[in-house]
């Protein structure tokens, strides 16, 4: 079903691509796939994952540490039928550790795995924390936390997570972990950020680079497809176009900007694929088509490796038991509550409310 026109022709643009699963294609990107690219990024997740995921686990001790929302708490344990503290402990541990994976991937990402591309590289020439940046944060050592914070606000480079240089081209990029995690306040500042810093990127790449002459910034999401965003990305594009940018070649280039003065910088987003493709190869990511592949079986592998060497089950098990067993000592003596509380609700009612209970505390529940 087409999808229907909006007055703004820059997000048609960027919904317009739809991405249908072929298998014939990914049987084709299978054979391009490195084994051995494969094997190494494994093992570097596996131990990024063994060293990470079970502190993760333990930092979480009592019940206040699994708080959530309480009113979505409420309605889906009426919806799961979650009458039980086993079943209660299972569903909460599993929300907040998913939750949690979800908030630290993108970190695990910038940290393991894109300095393993661009493919066919040097090592001079991988994915790398901005050099700017790595001195913006070593000038912070020594500050108070208040000086910290006035500082980071005057960040250049704040919002810019890794760069390479290929040829004359740089390339910085930003990396949000999923379709949805881009909200409003992220839009403006990410807006503010490149309309106002990409001149002094673009200096200070020079100084940096000197064969460099040119930048690409790219917004980055890690999975996803264009038709799936929450659009808070093209959001960001749609406010550069009043903000020192304009479209480079609607026809050839679609969701591409180019800043007016100079035109030596473009801005533009990369989602799911097309993100770990351009991750593969910054200037001709149409032969990297392959990465998000390699990023899939590595991580599979890892998890598995990361598994059995961390005991990660036996851990899990543990703490989802500890849980059960604060859930069962959430209990209301009838009598202390007024009587229409206590004729009214059932025990199972009473349990939902206890836990829902735990989120306005911090010690005692």
């Amino acid at each position: 079903m087409p999808r229907p026109q909006t007055d703004n022709p820059l997000f048609d643009i960027l919904k317009a691509q739809r991405g249908r699963y072929d298998p014939d294609e990914v049987v084709r990107l299978f054979s391009c796939v490195g084994r051995e690219r494969v094997n190494a990024l494994a093992g570097v997740l596996a131990q990024y994952i063994g060293t990470n995921l079970p502190e993760a686990i333990a930092k979480r001790d009592g019940l206040s540490d699994y708080r959530t929302n309480p009113y979505v708490l409420l309605t889906c344990a009426s919806v799961m039928k979650l009458t039980d503290p086993a079943r209660f402990a299972d569903f909460l541990f599993n929300n907040k550790l998913y939750m949690g994976l979800e908030t630290s991937f993108g970190k695990s990402i910038e940290a393991a795995i894109l300095g393993s591309y661009p493919l066919d590289t040097e090592p001079s020439a991988k994915w790398i924390d901005p050099p700017e940046k790595v001195a913006e944060a070593r000038s912070l050592v020594g500050l108070s936390r208040e000086q910290k914070a006035k500082r980071r606000r005057q960040s250049v480079w704040r919002e810019i997570d890794k760069s390479c240089v290929l040829g004359k081209r740089r390339y910085l990029i930003s990396v949000k972990s999923g379709p949805n995690c881009i909200n409003d306040t992220q839009v403006q500042a990410m807006t503010d950020a490149i309309s106002t810093n990409h001149s002094k990127w673009l200096e200070q790449t020079k100084r940096t680079y000197p064969q460099a002459s040119s930048l690409d910034i790219i917004i980055g999401l890690t999975y996803g497809t264009d038709r799936t965003t929450n659009n808070k990305e093209n959001q960001i594009l749609a406010k550069l176009l009043g903000a020192g940018f304009s479209e480079e070649d609607r026809r050839n280039l679609p969701g591409v900007l180019i800043a007016r003065k100079g035109r030596a910088t473009r801005v533009h987003r990369q989602i799911g694929r097309e993100f770990w493709a351009t991750i593969g190869s910054p200037s001709q990511p149409g032969k990297a088509q392959f990465v998000f592949l390699e990023v899939l079986l590595a991580l599979a592998k890892a998890l598995n490796l990361a598994a059995k060497q961390a005991d990660l089950e036996t851990r899990i098990n543990l703490k989802i038991q500890s849980l059960c067993n604060a859930l069962s000592g959430l209990m209301f003596p009838r009598k202390g509550l007024p009587s229409w509380v206590s004729d009214s609700f059932s025990d199972t009612e009473l349990f939902w409310f206890a836990t829902a209970l735990s989120a306005f505390y911090d010690e005692g529940i």
